[in-house]
């Protein structure tokens, strides 16, 4: 047992649970939050530590009683029609309908919008009407007759998942047994992962999904590959948050304007949109306006609701794809590309407080769930609920924190929130020595506005590139680089410009040139030494060179052919891509279009789909400069080539791969190709047989 577990159950005792208990107890596949798991757990480990025998079958019993699984649901509804009593365990809410002047019970195991409630269970237990509340429930069926003309499902009792008793002030004065290191392991360990499998910024970026559930309209953003654990904290650990995927309405996510039900924004402290990438607009707006509206002043009208206000924050989550570096592949031409086009709106966008880079995570494995001590669910979920509604944090960061570089008023906010999310969960006795308050509070909720800020500035030329400073940076701070705005075809324009047409030097000009270098082959050819007419011949490139370019190699060669392939087994990597478009770039277009064909290969299939999502943002960005673009995959190619529908045909020993590494990205080397430095290659030029 590690130090922080220790005094885990020394401090909160009842208050916390094994978190390998959720896996061992057997609740198959139910869908329910971890955090009801461990309540049920809770009532049959009594005070022993371990998960009995004994345990898990009273669990058992209860799952099969309260718990059927899904595929059971016309199973209880036929034993409703035949008027059994029924007793679920489910999240039952109510909502009430002003126009029809009536209220219904939601019961979501049976697919069921309008039951019966009687008054004095909505009376007794409130939550049903805002977040919705976890209980068992004894149901029954009344059946159609003159008096009745529908049959309907009603509640008649109802015993309520209870909560276990928290002192917010003791949790603050608790947090001062523990060191920074082992609160955050217990944190994370709360929070349902593995501490062990993470390093301290990964900790920081775990404990950053929880803002939004401690901080008032925080907004946040998290972008990450598929398998990260995106939604699961949102979905486990708090029943004041919601999560949604697919289609999302006005209605839903506002006010129901024809049942005059408020939306989730005013029932839950945080909505979560999942697969945000996959979200369809409506085809009036008004969805985008109003989320601009409540982004903004945290308020709204629609409807016969002229102005309604709420605290929740509002949180996106979508998949986005890798390179083979482990990096987004629009990480350059600006990640909020993934969106669908009403979200991409930059004015959107800069509503949001941060952007969570889930990239940096690692997938979710066997590993992953934490077998650890840490707070119940239910509990947690709470503490972070009742920790929103106190100001005094805010009051803190904004006496302590200083920032340079940050005087729009949206950036400054966003990181103040931040930091006083992080503080609240970090440091609740509000006692961090400074130099934690800054790197565990500070520049985390800086850097995530620094990745929206560096967004908005790829996609908009209005907003101002800027590097946020606080008091005591971090390597982020001190590494980070301005961005500019960018063109989607910045892949066509980021190529090394082509080159003049060569100047052909007269014979006895060359006869000159080649006098001075006192060699005629495996010399670098500029454009003052072409020779007037193409030969047969082969470019010895010696390792270290200047002065070579795609330009002085194959522009000759390629000049006239109006169909080109490429057979290169390695462009793969980003590095490689890019030299496929600067070989792109020095085609000649100007007598009509170019057929230009890639024949490459890939390590794997995941290698493969992320390749083919690059050549077709290549492929939309050559059409526009006349260039027809096609590429296959061929996993058995070996040998590099180009070949021209001209009549020559070019062997290049290394494929387009023939320069160094660059020292810098800010080297001229990186514009002018003939300033960058040479692998050693041969290069065969041969006129085509075929």
């Amino acid at each position: 047992m590690e130090s922080f577990e220790q005094k885990a159950l020394d401090v909160f005792s009842e208050i916390v649970i094994n978190k390998s208990f959720v896996h061992q107890a057997g609740f198959g596949s139910r869908a329910i939050p971890t955090y009801v798991r461990e309540w049920i757990i809770s009532h049959y480990i009594e005070d022993s530590n371990e998960l009995t025998d004994a345990a898990r079958e009273k669990i058992a019993r209860f799952v099969q009683k309260y718990l059927p699984d899904k595929s059971q649901k016309e199973t209880i509804k036929n034993q409703l029609y035949e008027q059994l009593e029924v007793q679920l365990l489910d999240n039952y809410s109510v909502y009430v309908n002003l126009a029809m002047g009536d209220r219904y019970l939601h019961i979501p195991f049976l697919d069921e919008d309008t039951a019966f409630v009687i008054p004095q269970i909505v009376q007794d237990n409130e939550m049903l009407l805002s977040s919705g509340l976890w209980g068992v429930g004894t149901l029954y069926y009344v059946p159609k007759s003159e008096d009745n003309p529908r049959g309907q499902v009603w509640m008649r009792e109802f015993r309520p998942f209870q909560l276990a008793n928290m002192d917010l002030e003791y949790f603050r004065e608790s947090r001062k047994h523990f060191t920074t290191q082992e609160w955050i392991d217990f944190l994370v360990s709360s929070m349902g992962f593995n501490h062990r499998l993470y390093t301290e910024r990964q900790k920081i970026l775990l404990i950053s999904r929880l803002i939004p559930m401690v901080e008032p309209r925080y907004n946040l953003v998290e972008l990450a590959p598929k398998g990260t654990g995106k939604s699961f904290v949102f979905e486990n650990m708090s029943r004041y948050v919601a999560v949604r995927s697919g289609a999302i309405t006005p209605a839903v996510l506002f006010f129901n304007d024809s049942r005059k039900t408020p939306g989730l924004i005013t029932r839950y402290d945080c909505v979560v949109v999942d697969e945000a990438q996959k979200v369809k607009a409506d085809t009036s707006g008004e969805l985008t306006a109003l989320l601009k509206s409540y982004l903004e002043a945290g308020r709204f009208g629609r409807g016969s609701a002229s102005s309604i206000t709420a605290e929740a924050g509002l949180v996106m989550l979508a998949n986005i794809e890798l390179d083979a570096n482990k990096r987004p592949i629009n990480e350059q031409i600006g990640l909020f590309r993934v969106f669908p086009n009403f979200l991409r709106e930059t004015a959107f966008i800069d509503r949001f407080s941060g952007l969570l880079p889930g990239w940096d995570l690692p997938r979710v494995s066997k590993e992953t769930p934490s077998r650890a001590i840490g707070l119940k669910g239910d509990i947690f979920g709470e503490i972070l609920h009742s920790l929103r509604s106190d100001i005094s944090y805010r009051d803190y960061v904004k006496t302590t924190m200083e920032l340079e570089n940050c005087d729009d008023m949206r950036d400054n906010k966003a990181i103040e929130a931040g930091a006083t999310g992080l503080l609240k969960i970090i440091f609740p006795d509000k006692d961090p020595a400074e130099d934690e308050f800054y790197a565990l509070c500070v520049n985390p909720a800086l850097e995530l506005r620094q990745r929206v800020r560096d967004e908005l500035c790829k996609l908009d030329r209005e907003y101002i590139p800027t590097t946020f400073k606080s008091k005591i940076p971090d390597e982020f701070q001190r590494c980070h680089r301005l961005v500019f705005y960018i063109e989607e075809s910045v892949l066509a324009e980021a190529t090394p410009p082509v080159s003049a047409e060569p100047v052909v030097p007269t014979d006895e000009e060359e006869a000159k040139v080649f006098q001075f270098l006192g060699e005629e082959v495996g010399k670098p050819l500029t454009n003052a030494d072409q020779p007037t007419t193409l030969t047969a011949k082969t470019v010895h490139i010696r390792e270290g060179e200047t002065g070579y370019s795609y330009q002085n190699l194959f522009g000759p060669y390629l000049k006239g052919a109006k169909k080109i392939v490429v057979v290169d087994p390695y462009v793969r990597l980003e590095y490689q891509i890019r030299n496929f478009v600067a070989f792109a770039g020095i085609l000649e277009t100007s007598a009509g279009q170019i057929e230009l064909r890639l024949i490459t290969s890939s390590e794997d299939a995941y290698q493969e789909k992320v390749q083919e999502q690059k050549f077709a943002e290549i492929k939309a960005s050559l059409t526009l400069h006349g260039i027809h673009f096609a590429f296959e995959f061929d996993p058995v190619i070996h040998d590099r080539k180009i070949w021209a529908d001209n009549g020559w045909c070019i062997y290049p020993g290394r494929g387009l791969d023939i320069f160094q590494k660059p020292e810098s990205k800010y080297e001229l080397s990186e514009i002018d190709q003939t300033k960058r430095k040479c692998r050693e290659t041969d290069i065969v030029f041969q006129r085509d047989e075929g």
